[in-house]
C-alpha cells in the first residue's frame, strides 16, 4: 500500500466550508462520508493534522466548493442568504434547513450563475420583472402581470393548457426570462416555493412532490414576491398565522389565476348555490383556471362566497383526500416504478432556460461540445434529446 498522499490544507477554510451548510454538528458529515468521524473532522479543521487528497476532494464535493478554496489563506466575506424564511408551522419560525434543500438551492443559484456567464455576451433580450409599489392594490398588480405574461384567464377547456396546467405557465415564465426549477428529495413538510429576485433572470423553483395543479399557484405566489421584491421560502399552507407577505402574495397569486369578476361568473355557471359545493365542483372550476381545487377554495373564501366555517370543513375534506391520493400515487410509483426518459427528468428538475441558453452558447461557438455537457452536467447521449425539446417544444 502506498504512503498517504496528504492535502495540506487551511483548516479554517475547511471549518468556513462546513459553517456554510447544515452541518451544524460534525456527527452529521459521518453520516455523509463513512470513515470521516467527527474528532478527524475537528483536527483537521483544528489545522493539527491533515485529510488525504481523497478525502479532502469528498468534503469539498459535500460542501459545494471548488476543492481548491481549502487551499485559501482567508475564507470568503460571510454570503448574505438572497431569500428570507417565511415558512412557519402553527405560528413559530421553521428554522431548520436539511442538507437536501440547501444542496438543491445551492444547484439552482449556480446554474443561473453559469448562464448568466453566456447571456451577457449573447444576443439575448430578457425582460425585466415589473416592479410593484406596496401602495398598489391586489387587482392593479395582478393586472400587470397578467399583461407582463400576456395571459387571460380563464380557459375554454384543459385543451387550452394540454392538460398539464403547470407545464404551460412554467414556460410562459421562462420565456420572460424566470428560472422556473424543481426541487427534488424535499418532503412538502419543509418547503413548497423558493422565490429569489435577481436582475437579470430571477429564480423560481416549487417542490417536485406536490400536485401538478398545486404548483400552479405556487408559482405564482412566488412571482408575486419577485415582483414585491420580498424574496422567500415558503410552505404556503394558508395558515392564518402567516405573516402579512404571505397572505398579500397568496392574494396575488389568485387574482392573476383567477380574476374576480370570471371567477365569479364561472362559480354561478358551475354551482347552484343552492346546492353542496362538493370537492367535484371545485374541481371543474379550478379546471377553468388551470389552479388546484384547494386554491379555489381559498378564492371563494377570500371573496366572501363561502363561509369561514364552510371554508375550513371543505379545507379539510380536500385535505384528508390529498393525503388519501398522495399515499396511493406514492404507492402506485413504488410497484410500477415508471420509466421517465432521462432528459425529461433532467428538464423537469432544472427547467428549459438554463439548457436553452447554454445550447446557444455553443451554436455560437463561445464553448465547445464538452464543455456544453460539463456545464449542463449530463452524459453526451442526452443532449440531442435535450435540443430538441428545450428548442422545438
Amino acid at each position: 500500500m502506498g504512503a498517504k498522499k496528504y492535502a495540506y490544507v487551511n483548516g479554517e477554510m475547511l471549518k468556513w466550508a462546513r459553517s456554510i451548510t447544515p452541518f451544524d454538528n460534525p456527527r452529521d458529515v459521518e453520516v455523509s462520508i463513512k470513515g470521516i468521524t467527527p474528532m478527524k473532522l475537528l483536527v483537521w479543521e483544528s489545522g493539527t493534522e491533515y485529510p488525504s487528497i481523497t478525502e479532502a476532494k469528498k468534503l469539498a464535493k459535500l460542501y459545494k466548493v471548488p476543492f481548491a478554496s481549502f487551499y485559501l489563506s482567508d475564507p470568503p466575506k460571510e454570503e448574505v442568504k438572497p431569500y428570507e424564511d417565511r415558512r412557519t408551522i402553527s405560528g413559530t419560525t421553521y428554522s431548520e434547513t436539511s442538507y437536501d434543500l440547501w444542496s438543491e438551492i445551492r444547484r439552482i443559484v449556480s446554474n443561473r450563475e453559469i448562464m448568466l456567464e453566456y447571456v451577457s455576451t449573447a444576443d439575448v433580450d430578457i425582460p425585466s420583472i415589473p416592479l410593484i409599489s406596496d401602495t398598489d392594490s391586489i387587482q392593479k398588480t395582478a393586472t400587470i402581470l397578467r399583461n407582463f405574461l400576456e395571459i387571460n384567464p380563464p380557459f375554454k377547456s384543459k385543451k387550452s393548457y394540454q392538460n398539464n396546467a403547470f407545464n404551460y405557465f412554467r414556460k410562459i415564465l421562462e420565456h420572460h426570462g424566470i428560472i422556473v426549477a424543481q426541487i427534488s428529495k424535499v418532503p412538502l413538510s419543509e418547503m413548497k416555493g423558493l422565490s429569489i429576485y435577481y436582475e437579470p433572470c430571477s429564480i423560481v423553483a416549487v417542490n417536485s412532490k406536490d400536485f401538478e395543479r398545486t404548483k400552479v399557484f405556487s408559482l405564482f405566489h412566488e412571482l408575486a414576491h419577485l415582483v414585491r421584491r420580498s424574496s422567500s421560502l415558503c410552505l404556503m399552507d394558508f395558515d392564518e398565522r402567516n405573516d402579512d407577505e404571505e397572505k398579500i402574495c397568496d392574494r396575488i397569486a389568485a387574482e392573476i389565476l383567477m380574476p374576480e369578476d370570471s371567477f365569479c361568473e364561472i362559480v354561478k355557471d358551475i354551482w347552484d348555490m343552492s346546492d353542496t359545493l362538493s370537492l367535484s365542483r371545485l374541481q371543474k372550476i379550478g379546471d377553468r383556471f388551470g389552479t388546484s381545487s384547494l386554491s379555489v377554495l381559498l378564492r371563494l373564501n377570500d371573496l366572501k362566497i363561502i363561509s369561514n366555517d364552510e371554508y375550513r370543513y371543505l379545507y379539510m375534506v380536500r385535505n384528508n383526500e390529498f393525503k388519501t391520493k398522495q399515499k396511493k400515487i406514492e404507492d402506485e410509483m413504488e410497484k410500477k416504478s415508471p420509466r421517465i426518459p432521462y432528459h425529461l427528468k433532467y428538464l423537469n428538475q432544472q427547467g428549459y432556460l438554463f439548457p436553452r441558453l447554454i445550447l446557444n452558447a455553443h451554436a455560437r461557438g463561445e464553448i465547445t461540445y464538452g464543455e456544453m455537457c460539463k456545464l449542463l452536467n449530463i452524459g453526451r447521449k442526452y443532449i440531442a434529446d435535450i435540443e430538441h425539446a428545450v428548442m422545438f417544444t
